[in-house]
């Protein structure tokens, strides 16, 4: 359907305060004027204009240049008749029915206004109003008989008149005949200048630190009243009207509520309560939009793991330390899905950093671990991590890993919650739904508290904990409808809108072990360089060992996927793939514990083969690799410390039946298969005459020492 408006050019459009008058219209659309500025024109078409007026931005003012508008414009108390009190508005619209009425007959040529023909045609206008408003005999409503019929009674004609004579200079409209009831009254000050500045000192005095009672406060003000009209008593001056503790109270509930309120509690306690709260930036897409927090848990639970716990005697279990520990939580916005968890001991970077790595990895084996139904398939790559201002977030360590990841980072101040809402929401959720379950808790606060034994009740360990918390968050508020989302749920969410969208692909594997990676060094070997008992080579570093001076090279492990290592040659870095098969997938964990428990068997065997370790890593039962996968969400972790201190228990090498067999096959390269050949450390010198020696002393044999060196690359 074609659209065609039609203007006046007394007409107005005001578009986001910028305000238009149209000066010319045709098919095609109106030519527009800038308001105050002539010289600027702009033409819109019809179509462009209806788009404009569905903008909540946009006002159209129908004749708002027509004199007649300009002169009652300043006298009118609202700018649209539906703004007035019902009974006024009643009153006004009654007052254009019986005005419509009058001018009805005047135009058939039976009214005249003069007071005889008034009174003539009473009845013909009064059954004319009411047709118009519908009372009286015309009245819409149902009645019985002897039900009262409300009608009003017409003006004399002098008023009747002089509403006619209002109705027409205003150019036909109701706010011409909206009674100025609002301009009575007494507008004069009640009080001289100097009651005035002493009735506004209410407002210090209330307005205090010290947060005095407005009793107080307004005794306060009518002391200093009576001080004054002492003075003024002996200087020989006419006393000040004391005005009642009423009106100082009203003049005091006319101040500035965020002054009064930040100058008793503080500006934080103001701006906290007196913030505009709004829905947040809109995010349609997956993982658009990640809020991560750390919030420490209302339950006091045993700081161990139950493994441990239940070898213990009862006189030792009864004096093992207990606390609360803190939880890393990660937010999809869009979808609401919860992307990590983590437990931490206390807030610090590194446990920031691994909950920041469980985003972009499918966590359902972990899910299977804690004997959830539900999948935990939540992950991908991250367009903007909004974290606070905490200490963890803030680190070099945490801002250096989300910049290696080309993440962008929002840190929104501190004290302004409201700016990451969803996780905060989660985690008064967090707190309203489960914590009520558990034994232990801490409730809010103290006061809620009460008598409450939280620590004589603390009975959860570390992996019980984070099973339950697991089970709530992928079995329960995964599957339950979301207030947010419209009563759906946040796995429908997800599936909905990556179906849709799409999430952000995940960081390449160099990309992650260069970013998440433990940086270690290492020495270059002929074997390329060695990490966990494992060697791992690549075309770099066979070119640097060949070359290069600098016999030392940096690696990143992922300690999930000993498979291979990112190894830095230079300025560069490299993939380095582990010289022996079938550690792919293989977990840090995985690997310790086969090692150990082969180490065990065969003490006297101090290499041990790769086939042996990748058969005995098989043996690994089940429920050891899912209490390995709990483990490390919990604070009992392997961490970097662990892994330099297990270096000695994995100092031999780990060799393939190939090397220990002597059956391992050439390289065509020459000088790949050499005897690695190592200069001499510049710190040795040689003398510049030999020494004198003894014969003798040179003829006897030298005596061998086998000398044993806890050192991962000798």
């Amino acid at each position: 359907m074609t659209i065609r408006f039609r203007f006046s050019k007394s007409d107005m459009i005001n578009v986001g305060g910028v305000r238009y008058r149209p000066l010319e219209n045709d098919d095609n659309g109106a030519l527009l004027e800038h308001v105050g500025r002539p010289d600027i024109t702009e033409r819109m078409t019809h179509e462009q204009l209806a788009e404009l007026f569905k903008r909540p931005d946009t006002q159209y003012f129908a004749d708002y240049f027509d004199r007649a508008n300009q002169e009652f414009r300043g006298r009118k108390p609202v700018d649209l008749v539906n703004e007035l009190p019902g009974k006024i508005r009643h009153l006004v619209l009654w007052r254009e029915a019986f005005c419509k009425a009058c001018l009805t007959l005047q135009w058939k040529g039976e009214l005249r206004r003069t007071a005889a023909s008034y009174h003539d045609y009473r009845g013909r206008i009064t059954e004319e109003t009411n047709r118009l408003v519908g009372e009286g005999d015309c009245s819409t409503k149902a009645t019985r008989p002897g039900d009262s019929v409300v009608s009003r009674r017409l003006p004399g004609y002098r008023t009747g008149f002089n509403w006619l004579r209002r109705y027409e200079k205003g150019g036909f409209s109701a706010f011409a005949l909206i009674p100025e009831t609002h301009r009575c009254g007494n507008r004069k000050m009640r009080w001289c200048h100097r009651s005035e500045a002493l009735m506004t000192r209410v407002i210090e005095f209330y307005a205090s630190t010290q947060r005095p009672s407005k009793a107080q406060a307004i005794a306060d003000t009518l002391r200093l009243f009576d001080i004054e009209n002492e003075r003024r008593s002996d200087a020989g001056q006419p006393p000040l009207v004391v005005p009642s503790a009423v009106s100082i109270d009203r003049r005091l509930k006319m101040a500035d509520p965020y002054y009064v309120h930040a100058k008793r509690y503080g500006i934080a306690a103001a701006n906290s309560k007196f913030t505009l709260f709004e829905t947040g930036p809109d995010v349609e897409r997956p993982l658009e939009r990640v809020e991560m927090d750390e919030n420490q848990l209302d339950v006091i639970s045993l700081l161990t793991l139950s493994g441990i716990w239940d070898h213990l005697p009862p006189e030792r279990q009864a004096q093992f330390e207990k606390g609360r520990r803190w939880l890393y939580i990660a937010v999809d916005c869009a979808t609401k899905c919860i992307l990590t968890m983590r437990l931490a001991e206390t807030p610090n970077s590194a446990d920031a950093i691994r909950a920041l790595r469980d985003i972009f990895i499918d966590k359902t084996p972990i899910a299977r671990a804690a004997d959830c139904e539900s999948k935990w398939h939540h992950h991908g790559g991250i367009g903007t991590l909004v974290t606070d201002m905490g200490a963890a977030f803030v680190s070099d360590d945490f801002q250096g890993t989300v910049s290696s990841l080309a993440i962008t980072a929002h840190l929104p101040p501190a004290g302004i919650p409201w700016l990451r809402g969803h996780v905060e929401s989660f985690f008064r959720t967090f707190g309203h739904q489960l914590m009520p379950l558990l034994s232990g808790r801490t409730f809010f606060n103290s006061v809620e508290r009460g008598d409450y034994p939280s620590e004589q009740l603390a009975c959860l360990c570390d992996d019980d904990l984070i099973r339950i918390l697991l089970t709530y968050v992928v079995d329960i508020y995964h599957n339950q409808p979301h207030g947010s989302l419209g009563g759906e749920t946040p796995n429908e969410a997800w599936d909905r809108l990556v179906a849709e969208h799409g999430t952000p692909p995940v960081p390449d594997g160099l990309t992650l072990r260069r970013a998440f990676g433990r940086p270690l060094r290492r020495k270059l070997r002929g074997d390329g360089v060695r990490f966990a008992g494992i060697s791992y080579n690549c075309e770099a570093l066979r070119e640097a060992f060949l070359h290069s001076p600098t016999r030392e090279v940096e690696i990143r492990a992922d300690l999930k996927d000993l498979g291979w290592v990112a190894v830095k040659v230079g300025a560069t870095w490299y993939p380095a793939v582990a010289n022996q098969q079938g550690f792919d997938g293989v977990s840090y964990d995985e690997l310790v514990e086969a090692t150990r428990a082969l180490r065990l068997t065969h003490r006297k065997n101090a290499e041990l083969a790769a086939p042996v370790i990748s058969r005995a890593i098989k043996r690994i039962s089940e429920a050891n690799r899912q209490a390995f996968l709990l483990r490390e969400l919990t604070p009992f972790h392997v961490s970097d410390q662990d892994v330099e201190r297990n270096q000695n228990a994995l100092h031999y090498p780990i060799r393939s039946d190939a090397e220990r067999m002597g059956q391992e096959t050439r390289s065509n390269d020459p000088l790949k298969d050499g005897i690695p050949v190592v200069p001499k450390s510049s710190s040795s010198k040689r003398p510049s005459v030999l020494p004198s020696y003894d014969k003798q002393k040179q003829q006897k044999p030298r005596e061998r020492r086998n000398r044993w060196r806890f050192d991962d690359d000798k």
